[in-house]
């Protein structure tokens, strides 16, 4: 769908890829005045963020981090940038998440023209998904909406077959943040394995390289930056649950990065079921689904990429709300619109109670009913993305079938 704009001297139509973006930077620049007097960063991570770049010296180098290396020198730079000031700080960061906020409307819109067939669909599930990165609190919180806006321009590419640009940008989302390692099972599936390789070749080269250098003239605290994520205990998941962790995904004290010996601290209580036990159970189910399914188009592999999301936080021994940032435009894209505005609102709705509502009060008593629920939320996802990939596949089986007979 096209907006006409009615100048006489230059009529020109402007796509709803290119109005959402900028009706998204024009309604974040007023959030940003309206919030300045009460504090930009509300109850996020930019005071964290803002706490980690203020110790002496150069992350890896002086401090171990739990961020990977692009973010953890990106706030870093901005910190320097910023002269120490956090007022600063916080607007440059809340740019930067503006803006990219701003490009995964756009991509969102583009990918949605790939996959819907109507164009009303595609305006409508593109609005929608303005409509809660414009309202949702953890989209100007934390840094999570930059890394959404990489995976987004990953799949853009991986949909129009530009193989180079697709291991480059995911190499970079890897070293922004771990989680876009979850796209390369869909990336297998859908890509011929030459151009599968080369993509891997690329992310994983970077990857390596980077990591690598930071290991030669850092070994001490690099060791303990990638070993600083499985240090930590079970928060608000079914398994912590059943450890007995009420607590949040809060990190260990600011002054312990100085030491690298510290990360071998443990908070809380420890697994009572092995997180080896279940990573090896939740990765058997996504192979066996991959040997079952073999190859993906471009809807189902969206709908793979959820399965794998899925499967990790069924996994993850943590949970963060922020991370349904990841889900939403998954959902959005594969489920029926009503269907997917009304699992997104729950998931939105289900997280907020979480945090801020009840756990930024330190309230813990009503937090099982919130992760039951978002479990059932997620077994749903699981079983609508598992029942129509397998769907297809059976039916492409009775139409060889039928074809050789």
């Amino acid at each position: 769908m096209k907006f006409s704009n009615s100048s006489i001297l230059k009529p020109k139509n402007i796509s709803t890829a290119e109005i959402l973006p900028i009706f998204f930077l024009a309604g974040r620049l007023l959030f940003y005045l309206a919030l300045l007097p009460t504090d930009l960063h509300g109850m996020g991570d930019f005071p964290n963020y803002f706490s980690v770049t203020s110790l002496q010296g150069l992350p890896f180098f002086n401090y171990w981090t739990e961020y990977p290396p692009l973010f953890a020198f990106l706030i870093e730079v901005i910190h320097i940038i910023s002269q120490g000031n956090q007022f600063l700080f916080d607007f440059y960061l809340y740019i930067l998440i503006t803006i990219s906020g701003a490009i995964s409307i756009w991509l969102f819109s583009k990918i949605a023209s790939h996959l819907l067939t109507n164009p009303n669909d595609v305006v409508f599930t593109s609005f929608i998904y303005f409509g809660f990165l414009a309202f949702i609190s953890y989209s100007w919180w934390y840094f999570e909406l930059v890394v959404v806006s990489i995976i987004l321009i990953t799949i853009h590419l991986l949909m129009i077959k530009k193989e180079k640009s697709v291991g480059l940008w995911l190499g970079i989302g890897i070293l922004a943040k771990w989680f876009p390692l979850l796209l390369f099972p869909a990336i297998f599936l859908f890509s011929e394995k030459k151009k599968f390789l080369k993509i891997t070749l690329i992310a994983v080269g970077m990857v390596v390289f980077v990591w690598g250098c930071l290991y030669i003239f850092s070994p001490e605290l690099t060791l303990a930056s990638l070993k600083s994520q499985s240090s930590r205990n079970s928060w608000e998941t079914i398994w912590a649950l059943i450890d007995g962790n009420m607590v949040t995904g809060a990190f260990i004290p600011l002054e312990n990065r100085l030491n690298p010996s510290l990360i071998n601290q443990h908070y809380g209580n420890s697994a009572k079921i092995p997180v080896w036990l279940t990573f090896v159970f939740f990765s058997g189910v996504g192979i066996f689904l991959m040997k079952k399914i073999k190859n993906l188009n471009k809807k189902n592999m969206i709908s793979f990429i959820g399965i794998t999301w899925i499967l990790f936080f069924l996994w993850s021994p943590g949970w963060s709300p922020q991370w349904i940032l990841y889900l939403i435009p998954l959902i959005l894209l594969t489920l029926p619109i009503h269907k997917g505005f009304l699992i997104v609102f729950l998931l939105s709705s289900i997280s907020l109670l979480e945090w801020p509502v009840l756990l930024g009060r330190h309230i813990f008593q009503g937090l099982w009913i919130l992760i039951l629920f978002r479990l059932l939320i997620f077994i749903f996802l699981f079983t609508f993305w598992t029942g129509g990939l397998l769907k297809t596949v059976n039916a492409l089986l009775r139409q060889t079938t039928n074809f050789e007979k």
